[in-house]
């Protein structure tokens, strides 16, 4: 053991210089005064004896010793006070470290909800004292997860960090801009009145977070959607206001996202159905309250059917159908797509092997799936373990994805859209114009049909625009030869454009409503005479075939569907 011992070690034992000074200053008055008095005798006798010059080299050597336990002493005081003063400026720059995390986000800098909700406390107590009011916003980046999830997480925060100083730049020093975790962030606006001044800020912020990035070399578009609050007009009290706000924001996204919204009375109801909704979802996916409906699809040329889209539905007990886009963005954000997604799946698998097997030719489902069941599930193995049990050949399934999972070259979605292409499936781009359009994935992807969204069908040929874009789709999908669908046909107006323009494959509600699995069945039976086929009244409210954002109403009460028997 080092017989050595720190500062730390001595102050730990006890031992400190004010008591090492006494001793010495005592010692040395006492030694002093016996050298005086040894000398005193000397200079009365004339000789010195043996003794007493013992007695005063033993004097000498013992004053000696105690001035270097003094000097010593004195020493160790000072390295005492260095010790503690090193020790305070530890413990100061420790308290800081800890203390600087609690109010400040660690990615961003910004500072974090519980500053940020301090800030907005004494703002409330301000106005209470002054009159002066303030606007309180939550912002949040428009399908944040899906940057995230294709990119990777390295630059969904590089996102979040630039989207951070983006923010600052637009804001007045005396504003308040903080992180409260995700993609989410609020501004606090002191002493703004009305809903102009806000409105104007909101536009500013909007305008500067729709600016591309530049990510890891890839370029990034992101929109954003604003919630706001006003104190005293909304709220005075602290928790109010946040709620208010996220209900804002809510809000926003819902009505179409890279918006803002000032909060109305109305969303607190809204807020407190999409809640009970959300329970009474959970409920269905487990007592039999879903049910998986079909489209047809048609090749204009002949009348045959080629296939089907499969179509989740909710008949909630008291209330009806649930339209698609109130209850699938609930699925999504509970994570329960994932569970309805692999049942929908499985019963459009089973389903399509029972029509193939009374078929001379077979027919193909579609089904939709969603980015977050695509990335954060084992979407592959479901799909190999889902052919397995219900006997379906891949050449029977299309899977339909969005743009937006293509959002950049993600090597492993790439792989997982390569696996999937060698098990024989097709891969169909739904909505496709409607979202980021970058064409270059359409060559880097194996990528067999791109189905044109009825936001551009709807509106040929009268539209000139919508009908020169829909020409150039064809004249690129042509060029890559790949195949494909538009949606939303209703009109034989657009029948003629289509067929005129080389779109052979079309579903709408002109050639067929979505429909129940028995309603499906008796159409595809009656497939082989060329002859019309007169269908049901179906159930109001049923929506779209591809969105969840869309609704779809039958626009009489019997459909005229056309059908035919398959080409070889």
């Amino acid at each position: 053991m080092d017989g050595s011992k720190t500062m730390a070690d001595v102050g730990d034992s006890g031992l400190s210089a004010a008591p090492l000074l006494l001793l010495a200053g005592g010692s040395i008055l006492l030694l002093a005064c016996a050298l005086a008095a040894c000398l005193w005798h000397l200079g009365s006798h004339d000789s010195l004896d043996l003794n007493a010059g013992l007695e005063l080299s033993m004097l000498s050597t013992g004053l000696t010793g105690t001035l270097a336990l003094a000097g010593h002493a004195l020493g160790l005081r000072g390295r005492f006070e260095r010790q503690r003063r090193e020790q305070d400026d530890v413990r100061h720059r420790n308290t800081e470290t800890i203390a600087v995390p609690t109010l400040y986000d660690a990615l961003t800098g910004l500072p974090n909800q519980t500053l940020v909700a301090d800030r907005v406390r004494q703002a409330i107590a301000d106005g209470a004292r002054t009159g002066i009011p303030f606007a309180f916003m939550i912002l949040g980046l428009d399908r944040f997860k899906e940057v995230n999830d294709s990119l990777g997480h390295g630059a969904g925060d590089a996102l979040l960090y630039e989207s951070a100083a983006r923010l600052r730049a637009q804001l007045r020093p005396c504003d308040t801009v903080a992180r409260l975790g995700g993609d989410e962030f609020a501004v606090l606006l002191p002493g703004v009145r009305g809903t102009d001044d806000p409105g104007l800020v909101a536009h500013k912020l909007i305008a500067a977070l729709t600016a591309p990035y530049l990510l890891a070399g890839h370029e990034i578009v992101v929109s954003a959607s604003i919630g706001i609050a006003l104190y005293p007009d909304d709220s005075a009290g602290i928790d109010e206001l946040f709620r208010f706000a996220d209900s804002a924001l809510t809000h926003a996204k819902r009505v179409g996202r890279n918006n803002f919204q000032f909060y109305v009375t109305e969303l607190t109801a809204r807020s407190s159905e999409r809640l009970e909704m959300a329970a009474a979802l959970h409920k269905a996916a487990r007592s039999g309250e879903l049910d998986v409906y079909f489209q047809p699809q048609v090749d204009l040329r002949d009348g045959t059917i080629v296939g089907a889209e499969a179509l989740l539905r909710w008949n909630r007990p008291g209330h009806g159908f649930v339209p698609p886009d109130r209850f699938i963005p609930i699925a999504e954000e509970s994570g329960l797509i994932i569970e309805i997604g692999e049942w929908v799946l499985e019963t459009a698998c089973r389903t399509i092997v029972a029509w193939n097997g009374t078929r001379e030719q077979p027919i193909a489902v579609s089904v939709n799936v969603s980015t977050r069941q695509f990335i954060r599930h084992d979407f592959v193995a479901t799909v190999e373990r889902v052919l397995a049990s219900t006997g379906c050949r891949p050449a029977w399934l299309k899977l339909e994805i969005t743009e937006s999972l293509l959002l950049e070259n993600n090597e492993d979605i790439s792989r997982m859209l390569d696996r999937l292409h060698a098990l024989g499936l097709a891969i169909s781009i739904d909505d496709f114009g409607t979202g980021y359009s970058a064409l270059g994935y359409l060559n880097r992807f194996p990528v067999s049909q791109i189905k044109i969204d009825r936001s551009f069908v709807s509106d040929i040929p009268q539209d000139r625009d919508k009908s020169e874009l829909v020409k150039a789709i064809l004249s690129i999908a042509a060029a890559l030869r790949l195949q494909v669908i538009a949606e939303g046909v209703e009109a034989t107006e657009q029948v003629d454009y289509l067929l005129e323009h080389g779109c052979w494959c079309v579903q709408g509600y002109l050639f067929g409503v979505p429909m129940p699995r028995a309603a499906i069945d008796a159409v595809l039976l009656d497939n082989n005479g060329h002859k019309e086929r007169r269908l049901p009244a179906v159930v109001p409210m049923v929506a779209s075939s591809t969105t969840p954002d869309m609704m779809e109403f039958p626009q009489s009460e019997t459909t005229t569907f056309v059908t035919s028997r398959c080409p070889a």
